[in-house]
């Protein structure tokens, strides 16, 4: 997403925007996390990776608090 610029740029911010928020909503209603919620940098960052291979943000849910193996 670094690459673009200008409008296309402000589009993907958007779209990621949006894709973190339905995340953010999903993962509080499988209660894994308690409204506040501060996104600090790495987080964002993880949520962006998530993003940008083309996880939908229920799968990011899964990826982001699940038991690892």
């Amino acid at each position: 997403m670094d690459n673009k610029s200008g409008p296309q740029q402000q589009e993907d911010v958007c779209e990621l925007s949006g894709w973190i928020s339905v995340w953010y909503d999903q993962a509080v209603a499988a209660r894994f996390i308690d409204p506040p919620f501060v996104l600090d940098d790495t987080t964002a960052d993880r949520l962006q990776g998530y993003f940008d291979v083309g996880l939908t943000p229920d799968d990011a849910v899964h990826a982001f608090f699940g038991v690892m193996h």
